[in-house]
């Protein structure tokens, strides 16, 4: 008979626990500079999409595995399992990405590529001395060596005959064209204040080297790449999605796995689309009944743009009204989303040139250079939509969604700094998801056309989902999507293909990780209601859900049956013997 672990075997357990999550921060902080950037540590390199990388943090994640193998994991208490479990799952999955590498097509996606990650790193990177600015020179050397590498690696995919389909590399090609510009406008260049004050010496010096390096090195390394998918473009197919590739069904299989955190095939996850969709379109047909608005799709069009209270045109209005609403209904939901995080929050509007290949809305999350948060609307974008869209972005993207959880993630010092830093699809895309049908039962002051605009946002979540399984595991081709969209959406086809279809073939199972996890996420919400009865408090239970941050949704499953049973006996959690 097995004793129980003790107090000794807990501690030795924590210890070598803390050794394997040590270790991978520091791989963290020198592989990932997005994580490097977030943790306000000194940034030294740009993202790396090499098969190189690939085969580096494959040859980690074995060892890492072995290692928490070899960990009595019965003697760990339950906040630390949390973290064993979540840096296992972690590790499985990076384990075996090189076997993708090939058909891994997304790192040329407008607003998500890995150009748009190195623009986000560069403003981060303080530039106020001499070996700052230096630094800063450096990594915009460095674009031309990753321009270059991602030559190399697409040349080679066109060789095992793996190439973009035509419609994403007309997208690709103009993103990658758009990057090239003067050294004095170029989204690689030193920030417009630095170059302001750049009256000292070492500051001229520095502005002349970042010119010297986009005009000699990161431009023609840009064009050279555009060059060559421009003439891969008229050799590739016109068919959509990943199943198309040698390989890709298995590869969309595990992108569906690792982005929703969940154990569903494809073909399942598209049932599971297709009943949500029905589930919520019936929802928001409700809401827009009691909003008295049109059934059918063009007249509904029609209406929105004659009616001025759905207008977005005056420009200065757009994040004053967003943020109104903003804070009143962080003011009516926080009862049940408490306490809310103290990290600040700024709204404002993206740059209007960036609004061709930039998201409806962007959030960046707070840095060392930059405290707070910001949220960025695209105004070209919003001017062309109606209000309807707002409350589905303030309630998903913000309060209670993205910036309430990520706030309570990033303040929590009790989570592990990975743990801190993590973002998990099928949990935060599930929660942004979630929440919505979370505000819309808890509501008093939403007014029907806003209840309407939260359950179009969901409903657009689930055809998501849809359109991505059809498209990278069925054969759904671009007009299959189209006509499907139309049927549940009232926006017009340039916005459905960059909204929907779009990253669907772009990004392959990103999409399908918001409803999937905000399904699961119900589930454990009526679990817990169901197993607790009177004890249930909603306010605890999301407290619970949030306070473990960002982990695979079985994790949480996991954890949140210990809490259920803690809540039903009214019990502390010892530290040994949890599991």
């Amino acid at each position: 008979m097995r004793r129980a672990p003790s107090l000794s075997d807990s501690l030795f357990a924590v210890s070598r626990l803390d050794g394997v999550v040590e270790d991978y921060w520091r791989f963290l902080r020198v592989s990932r500079p997005q994580i490097t950037a977030r943790a306000g540590a000194i940034v030294t390199r740009l993202p790396d999409p090499t098969q190189f990388r690939a085969k580096s943090d494959a040859q980690f994640a074995r060892a890492a595995l072995a290692a928490l193998d070899e960990i009595l994991v019965d003697a760990l208490p339950e906040d630390s399992y949390v973290t064993w479990a979540s840096l296992r799952w972690e590790m499985e999955a990076m384990a075996g990405w090189t076997a993708f590498h090939w058909t891994r097509l997304d790192d040329l996606s407008p607003a998500n590529s890995v150009f748009d990650q190195t623009i986000e790193i560069l403003r981060t990177v303080g530039v106020g001395d001499p070996v700052a600015a230096q630094r800063f020179v450096d990594l915009v050397a460095s674009v031309g060596d990753l321009a270059r590498a991602l030559q190399v690696d697409y040349a080679e995919r066109a060789r095992r005959d793996i190439r973009l389909p035509q419609p994403i590399a007309m997208r690709a090609i103009a993103h990658v064209r758009g990057l090239i510009a003067p050294p004095e406008s170029s989204p690689f260049g030193f920030p417009a204040d630095f170059r302001a004050s750049a009256d000292t010496a070492w500051q001229s010096q520095y502005v002349r080297e970042v010119v010297n390096v986009i005009a000699r090195r990161v431009n023609p390394a840009l064009d050279s790449l555009a060059r060559l998918l421009e003439r891969e473009r008229d050799r590739a197919s016109d068919t959509l999605g990943l199943s198309r590739l040698p390989g890709g069904a298995a590869h969309y299989a595990t992108l569906l796995r690792y982005r929703s955190t969940l154990d569903v095939s494809p073909v399942d996850a598209h049932a599971i689309g297709l009943r949500e969709v029905a589930r919520i379109a019936a929802s928001a047909a409700t809401a827009r009944r009691d909003a008295g608005l049109p059934v059918n799709r063009d007249s509904l069009r029609a209406a929105l743009k004659r009616d001025s209270a759905f207008q977005l045109y005056e420009r200065s209005s757009i994040p004053e009204r967003a943020a109104r609403l903003f804070e009143r209904t962080a003011r009516e939901l926080e009862p049940f989303f408490h306490p809310v995080p103290t990290m600040s929050l700024s709204i404002g509007l993206m740059p209007f040139g960036s609004a061709v290949s930039s998201p409806l809305a962007f959030y960046q999350w707070p840095t060392s250079e930059q405290p707070a948060a910001r949220y960025l609307l695209n105004v070209a974008q919003l001017e062309a939509r109606s209000a309807l869209v707002l409350p589905g972005l303030v309630v998903g993207d913000l309060m209670p969604g993205l910036h309430f959880q990520q706030g309570i993630q990033i303040e929590n010092t009790q989570l592990p700094a990975f743990r801190r830093l993590a973002n998990h699809d099928g949990f935060v895309r599930g929660w942004q998801s979630y929440v919505l049908e979370v505000a819309d039962s808890l509501s008093r002051t939403l007014t029907p056309w806003e209840r309407f605009g939260l359950r179009l946002r969901d409903l657009a979540a689930a055809c998501g989902l849809v359109v991505d399984t059809g498209i990278n595991a069925l054969g759904w081709t671009r007009a299959d999507a189209l006509v499907f969209l139309r049927a549940y959406l009232p926006d017009d086809d340039e916005v459905l293909e960059r909204e929907i279809v779009f990253p669907a073939a772009e990004l392959p199972g990103t999409l399908s990780a918001a409803t999937l996890g905000a399904r699961e996420l119900r589930g454990m919400h009526r679990w817990a209601q169901r197993e607790l009865g009177d004890r249930f408090s909603l306010t605890a239970f999301h407290n619970e859900v949030l306070r473990v941050g960002s982990v695979p949704l079985p994790v949480l499953g996991s954890h949140l049956e210990r809490w259920i049973w803690e809540q039903n006996h009214a019990l502390a959690p010892p530290f040994a013997g949890t599991r």
